[in-house]
């Protein structure tokens, strides 16, 4: 029986990316499980699946190495002796805001994959510039898909603007999310011609409490930031009385929270990073709009500039949807479990090759 032990799967995220990756795994006809460290669950499916194994990578302490050891040699256990393979979804090649590397634990777990996923060829780009070992090891490059089969209330069209430009910024509230550099760059900014509203959950009061600060001088920042997560609900209803949306990430591979936005048929403003460059490229830079190096007070206007142009009303997301995206990660499931170690790329979703900024 072809299964995939997936961690996370269906489990509830800040993030309904992995539930919907799941699903569409499971519509290619692998039974997708939620991955945990028993034994049923280590020994006896196909494939596991990962996605964020930051546990692996920033153990510290001698009680935390230890477990980290014995996580590692239980799938080294799951490998030879039960032929299951590992797989690793390269979100990012590092946790954010966690720590420094352990570099024995990468090395064993690099060792121990028998493939990787990523969701454009600018994240393979960069993990293997990172991870060097990772150029040898096969791969599927994919795309992030969207989010519109997910949505609780059916998206609205882009609105025409009115006198004043609402835009927001949702999300995790995480220092490499630069809101600060966000709050500085729109401290020049009229509440009356622009109003950006900050909304998410946060985990770091002091954090926090240094945007709250920042805030009182920038009228035209409404902070909405909370100790829970928004319901999805809410952020739907948030972009829908917004007229775009700020993205202002200090470092970024792939944004789910891009995708969200396009999904609702925002336009969003993000920096020249990771797979964004290539979601202009494919989605239009009437939707798109990015910088170079930091937010500034002349990209926020520059976007404001932007949202007051006639444009289309809808994203056109079809490159995005998820069921070629599991179909191709269900193939490449079939190569591994049939030990065949080929490198697939865009092609397997019958798109154009590799973009020209390669």
């Amino acid at each position: 029986m072809k299964i995939v032990s997936c961690r996370p799967a269906w489990i509830t995220t800040s993030n309904r990316f992995t539930h919907l990756f799941a699903e569409a795994v499971q519509g290619s006809g692998w039974r997708v499980h939620e991955f945990s460290w028993r034994p049923d669950s280590l020994f006896a499916p196909r494939v596991i699946l990962l996605h964020w194994p930051d546990e692996l990578f920033t153990a510290q302490g001698a009680l935390a190495n230890s477990k980290v050891w014995f996580k590692l040699n239980m799938l080294d256990v799951a490998r030879k002796m039960f032929g299951v393979k590992l797989v690793w979804v390269v979100h990012e090649t590092a946790p954010h805001d966690v720590g420094r590397k352990a570099k024995w634990s990468v090395r064993k777990f690099l060792g121990l994959l028998d493939g990787a996923i990523y969701l454009s060829h600018a994240s393979k780009r960069a993990a293997e510039a990172d991870i060097p070992l990772l150029t040898d090891i096969p791969a599927l490059v994919t795309r992030h898909g969207d989010y519109r089969a997910d949505m609780q209330a059916a998206p609205a069209p882009r609105r025409a603007p009115g006198d004043r430009l609402n835009l927001v910024y949702f999300g995790q509230i995480r220092p490499y999310k630069n809101l600060d550099s966000l709050i500085l760059a729109a401290r020049g900014l009229s509440p009356e011609d622009v109003c950006i509203r900050v909304m998410g959950w946060s985990k770091d009061a002091a954090f926090t409490q240094s945007l709250v600060d920042l805030a009182r001088k920038a009228p035209s920042v409404q902070l909405d930031i909370r100790d829970a997560l928004v319901p999805q609900g809410e952020i739907e209803a948030a972009l829908d009385e917004s007229d775009g949306v700020v993205l202002p990430y200090r470092k970024i591979l792939n944004s789910g929270a891009a995708l969200f936005a396009l999904s609702r048929n925002r336009p969003i403003l993000a920096p020249r990073l990771g797979t964004l460059p290539e979601l202009q490229q494919e989605v239009g830079k009437e939707w798109v709009s990015l910088y170079d190096e930091d937010v500034t007070e002349d990209s926020l206007r520059g976007f404001a500039a932007r949202l007051r142009k006639p444009r289309e009303a809808t994203a056109d997301l079809t490159q995005y949807e998820w069921a070629p995206i599991g179909e191709a990660i269900g193939g490449f499931f079939d190569q591994l479990a049939r030990g065949e170690q080929q490198r697939s790329t865009l092609r397997d979703l019958k798109t154009e090759s590799e973009p020209p900024w390669r």
